[in-house]
């Protein structure tokens, strides 16, 4: 009966032990301090971040003698769109995928 009881209980202690070792690394996916609800779900990051493609193209449309680029955003067809500066106007201008620059 002794080693009944005995093996019974170090079986029960054994689980016990596994199930808290895998509660604490299991993430729970909310926040530190937020409601049990509310799930945090991460967002990319924002579109102004600088890419090469985007410093390459504009690259190209300084060199075709505009300044102050702004609003520049790549479409799908992998040409890039945007404003700029000619003298004292600016211009709606388009870069296409072999590095044209043209006004819109």
């Amino acid at each position: 009966m002794n080693r009944t009881l005995l093996a019974f209980s170090l079986v029960s202690a054994a689980v016990l032990a596994t199930n808290a070792v895998q509660a604490q690394g299991m993430p729970t996916g909310r926040e530190p301090g937020t409601e049990p609800n509310n799930v945090h779900t991460p967002t990319t990051a924002p579109n102004w971040t600088p890419t090469a493609e985007g410093a390459i193209a504009r690259q190209q449309i300084h060199d075709a003698g505009y300044t102050g680029v702004t609003m520049l955003s790549r479409n799908s067809d992998g040409s890039w769109q945007g404003q700029a500066l000619k003298g004292e106007t600016y211009y709606m201008i388009k870069v296409d995928p072999a590095g044209h620059v043209a006004q819109r």
